[in-house]
């Protein structure tokens, strides 16, 4: 059950990583409303 939920993770992460290649504008816009709420 734990691989199996770790392996999920690993999948989205890459996921996200690969539509941050395609989108980087969204990624950057992201990454600054993160940063705002500090």
């Amino acid at each position: 059950m734990k691989t199996r939920l770790l392996r999920a993770i690993v999948a989205v992460v890459l996921a996200l990583i690969f539509a941050s290649y395609l989108q980087p504008d969204f990624v950057v816009d992201l990454a600054n409303r993160i940063y705002l709420c500090f």
